[in-house]
């Protein structure tokens, strides 16, 4: 064997390794941040951002036995994740906000069960509702998951579905 097959089977194998290394390295990161969101109490939820709240709950209600579909974060027609529940399809608006969710997020969920072919709707948020968000969502069936009710589902390790 000459030294330039040599050398380059020795770069192959080299970057072979280091392709694995890097890909062990991305599901490390990505196994600690599900534990540290799944550990993550009403206060630490105040400080994720929109995207790490719908991934929280994404690794939360895997965790309780549910199939559940992160949708795109751009582009997801209303619906940040679908959830498949005693046969139930169910749509989930995550809001994790500072001021009071309004009738937005409440539209976007009802726009959204039809695309996704959903019977179930619900808006969860780390933060309260306005009065008209309680009035359209009581009119169209849908579930809204505030502060507080988010608060006692994490402390009593449980999930909530309409």
């Amino acid at each position: 064997m000459d030294l330039l097959t040599q050398h380059g089977e020795e770069l192959i194998l080299l970057t072979a390794m280091l392709v694995a290394i890097i890909f062990f390295l991305k599901i490390a990161k990505k196994q600690h941040k599900k534990k540290r969101l799944l550990r993550s109490n009403i206060y630490d939820i105040d400080q994720l951002s929109g995207e790490d709240f719908e991934l929280f709950l994404y690794y939360y209600y895997k965790k309780h036995r549910c199939r559940v579909t992160l949708t795109p974060f751009t582009h997801d027609y209303g619906a940040d994740l679908v959830i498949r529940k005693y046969g139930k399809r169910i749509v989930i608006q995550a809001k994790r906000y500072r001021d009071r969710v309004g009738i937005k997020a409440v539209q976007e969920v009802i726009g959204s069960m039809a695309y996704y072919k959903a019977k179930q709707g619900m808006v969860i948020t780390n933060s309260y509702y306005t009065q008209s968000a309680y009035v359209l969502a009581k009119s169209n069936g849908i579930m809204l998951v505030g502060r507080n009710a988010l608060e006692r589902m994490l402390e009593e390790d449980k999930i909530l579905l309409p």
